[in-house]
């Protein structure tokens, strides 16, 4: 973290970037972040590859001038340009990362798998620069560690976390309106993604699965972004050791989500397919079509639980 403190502390203008498809942590770690550099004097934009959910908006980051040319580019919740999409970072590239990986991407790297969120490293961060944390920067990082340790439930959730979270609610984060917001709002449209889900479940020697299609989006009005959280859902069932959502994506490819109960079957079936993520929590994308790609995703997944 020294070195990022003090290559920002030398600069002044900044982007800051997430991945695409954007969730809770992604969201309220670069909005907090943006937020916290604007307040030290400093010119930020935020990029976002996809548009960010609207329900995740929790106030708008600062925005910079039309002819802001960022000297820095700081990376949040993202190690790897695959993550990008089609966005391409300007100026020296700085990586604020929690994931596992194997990539030495970017000029200076912060990377710590053991925290729980970005948005846990971007408090440390501000607080390290003795960056005022308001109500609005809190309650952007109180819902992106809310988000990453699925509500204080996952094995993330450690003491620190409630100790983070407790001072962003001091700070005028409010726990239940932010709960509220991410667990009691989603629209009907999502629920049926989730029946559809479960309707055609896949259960192999502690591996559920299920996939969605392109067909399947368009016939509910929805899109690919409305399926997230389903992953949850079905982590949530009895005897579901490592719980893999697929779905198409973008042109013909197919965008994996998968949680584990016990071991990193996750992360180490993620790896096989060129992606990543942390034991129990991973993902990647491929090219192909959900349907055709699901067995396969089956197999391997099914490779790693016995070996838990």
């Amino acid at each position: 973290m020294k070195a990022l403190i003090e290559c920002i502390q030398a600069h002044r203008r900044f982007e800051i970037i997430t991945h695409a498809w954007p969730d809770e942590d992604a969201v309220g770690s670069s909005t907090a972040l943006a937020l916290g550099l604007a307040r030290l004097g400093k010119t930020v934009r935020v990029v976002y590859p996809t548009a960010a959910p609207e329900m995740l908006i929790l106030g708008a980051p600062p925005k910079a001038e039309s002819a802001h040319t960022p000297e820095i580019s700081l990376l949040v919740d993202v190690s790897d340009q695959g993550m990008l999409k089609e966005v391409r970072p300007a100026g020296m590239v700085a990586i604020i990362d929690h994931h596992r990986t194997v990539t030495d991407y970017g000029d200076i790297r912060w990377v710590e798998p053991g925290r729980s969120s970005a948005s846990e490293m971007v408090f440390e961060l501000l607080t390290a620069m003795d960056a005022a944390i308001d109500e609005e920067i809190a309650a952007n990082l109180y819902m992106g560690i809310f988000g990453d340790t699925g509500g204080f439930t996952h094995a993330n959730t450690s003491l620190r976390v409630f100790e983070i979270a407790g001072n962003l609610v001091r700070h005028g984060a409010d726990p239940h309106a932010i709960a509220g917001r991410l667990k009691r709002n989603k629209p009907l449209r999502w629920y049926r993604i989730l029946c559809l889900a479960l309707d055609r479940l896949i259960i192999q020697d502690g591996v559920y699965a299920s996939y969605l299609t392109t067909h399947d989006f368009d016939i509910l009005g929805a899109t690919t972004q409305d399926a997230s959280g389903i992953v949850e859902e079905l982590a949530s069932l009895a005897g579901a050791e490592l719980s893999i959502l697929a779905r198409d994506g973008d042109g013909a490819t197919v965008r994996c989500s998968m949680r584990s109960r016990h071991s990193p079957a996750a992360r180490l079936t993620a790896e096989a397919f060129g992606g990543g993520g942390h034991d129990r929590a991973a993902g990647f994308t491929v090219p192909g079509r959900a349907a055709q790609l699901i067995q396969k995703i089956v197999e391997e997944g099914k490779r790693w639980v016995k070996t838990a």
